[in-house]
C-alpha cells in the first residue's frame, strides 16, 4: 500500500479525464476562459497615457507662441483646445474638461533672447496614478519646443548639453508587450485553482470521493491521477495565451521555449496544489471559492507585480508576495518574452517556485491523510 502504484494513478486519471470531457462547465474555464480573459484585459489594459485633454491660452500671439502650441498639438500624448480667456484654464480643470492648462504669457516672444520667457502649466494633481506620466511628456515636448524656438544650431556645445534616450526590450515602450506576458501568469493562476478547488470540492459533496477513498489507491494516487488532468487543461490554456499573446498581439519573444515551458509548469503545479489544500480542507464549493479568490487570485493580482512594481511595495508587503509563485513566474515570462535570458540568471525564481510547489503538495497530502481518519 505504500509503494505507489502508477497504474492505479492511471486509473484514476483517465477516469477524471473522461468526467472532464464530459463536463463543459469544466471545458469553458479551461479553454474558452483564457482567450476571453487575455483579449479583454490584453486590449484594456493601456500604461501609457494617451489623448489628454489639454488646454492653452496664447495671450503672445506671435510666431514663438505659435511654435510652442503647435508642439504640444503635434504629439499624440495631448489633445488641444484653445481658450480665449485664460481665467478659464481654472474652471476647466475643476469641470474635469481638461487635465492640462497652458496659459503663454505676453511678451513671451520678446522675453526669449535675455532669457525670461516663461509659461504657466497647470495639472489636475487629484489623480496621482498618471499626474507623472503627465509631467514627463510635459518636460520632453518642452525640451522638444525649445529647439523650435530657438532654432539654435547644433553645435558641439548644444550636442553635450543634448540627452538621447534608448528604450532596451521594448522600444516603442508597447504596454501589450509589458502586461500580456504578466497576464498569462493571472489566467493560469485562475484556470488552475479554480478547476482543481471546485471539481475536487463538487466530488465531496456528491459522494464520489468517499468511493474512491475506499479504493486500494493511495493518497499520492489519488492526488497524482486527479490533478494532473488539470495540469494538461491548464497547459493547454498557457498555449492558447501564448499564441494569442504572439499573434493577435505581436508580442515577440526572444528567450528559450524550454525555459518558458519549464518555469510554466511548475507555476501550474504550485497553482493546482494551492487550490486541491483548499478544496481538502473545505468540502464545500462555497467556501472553497471564497478561500481561492482571497488567498489565490487576489494576491496574484495585487502582490504578485502584474499591476504595481514590488520593488515600491513595502518591505512587509515584499515578503508576502515572495510566498505565491506568481511573482516570480511574471518575472520570467516577461524576461523570456522580452529580454531572452538564460536560465542560469533566473535560477533563483526556479527554485522559488520548486520549493513553494513542494511545500504546498507536501501539506496537501498530509491534509488529506487527516481527513481520511
Amino acid at each position: 500500500m505504500s509503494n505507489f502504484s502508477y497504474r492505479r494513478a492511471r486509473a484514476i486519471f483517465v477516469k477524471e479525464f473522461k468526467h472532464i470531457l464530459r463536463d463543459p462547465f469544466t471545458l469553458i474555464i479551461a479553454l474558452l476562459l483564457p482567450l476571453m480573459i487575455v483579449l479583454i484585459l490584453g486590449n484594456s489594459i493601456e500604461f501609457n497615457i494617451r489623448g489628454i485633454p489639454m488646454s492653452i491660452s496664447d495671450m503672445d500671439m506671435t510666431q514663438s507662441s505659435r511654435k510652442l502650441a503647435e508642439t504640444f498639438s503635434s504629439s499624440d500624448y495631448f489633445q488641444m483646445t484653445e481658450l480665449d480667456n485664460p481665467s478659464k484654464g481654472f474652471d476647466r480643470i475643476v469641470d474635469e474638461q481638461s487635465r492640462a492648462v497652458l496659459i503663454i504669457p505676453p511678451n513671451f516672444e520678446q522675453n526669449i533672447p535675455i532669457g525670461a520667457s516663461a509659461v504657466q502649466i497647470m495639472l489636475d494633481g487629484s489623480d496621482n496614478s498618471s499626474i507623472m506620466a503627465v509631467m514627463n511628456y510635459l518636460m520632453t515636448i518642452n525640451a522638444s519646443a525649445i529647439y523650435k524656438i530657438s532654432d539654435a544650431p547644433q553645435t558641439s556645445q548644444n550636442q553635450m548639453l543634448r540627452v538621447k534616450t534608448r528604450y532596451l526590450f521594448n522600444p516603442e515602450l508597447n504596454s501589450r508587450w509589458f502586461s500580456v506576458p504578466g497576464l498569462a501568469a493571472v489566467i493560469i493562476a485562475l484556470v488552475a485553482i479554480m478547476l482543481t478547488t471546485l471539481t475536487i470540492c463538487r466530488e465531496w459533496e456528491r459522494g464520489s470521493m468517499e468511493m474512491l477513498l475506499t479504493t486500494p489507491a493511495t493518497t499520492t494516487e489519488i492526488i497524482a491521477g486527479k490533478v494532473l488532468p488539470y495540469a494538461i487543461l491548464s497547459f493547454i490554456g498557457f498555449i492558447l495565451v501564448f499564441l494569442v499573446a504572439r499573434v493577435i498581439f505581436g508580442v515577440p519573444f526572444l528567450g528559450s521555449y524550454v525555459v518558458l515551458i519549464l518555469a510554466t509548469l511548475l507555476f501550474i503545479f504550485g497553482y493546482l496544489a494551492m487550490g486541491l489544500l483548499i478544496s481538502v480542507s473545505t468540502h464545500k464549493q462555497e467556501v472553497a471559492i471564497q478561500y481561492a479568490c482571497v488567498i489565490g487570485l487576489l494576491p496574484t493580482l495585487i502582490l504578485s507585480g502584474f499591476l504595481f512594481p514590488i520593488e515600491y511595495m513595502s518591505r512587509g508587503y515584499r515578503i508576502v508576495s515572495h510566498l505565491f509563485p506568481a511573482s516570480f513566474y511574471i518575472n520570467i515570462s516577461r524576461d523570456q518574452f522580452l529580454k531572452g535570458s538564460a536560465i542560469s540568471d533566473l535560477w533563483v525564481s526556479f527554485v522559488a517556485m520548486l520549493i513553494i510547489a513542494i511545500v504546498i503538495m507536501t501539506l496537501c497530502v498530509w491534509r488529506f491523510k487527516r481527513t481520511l481518519e
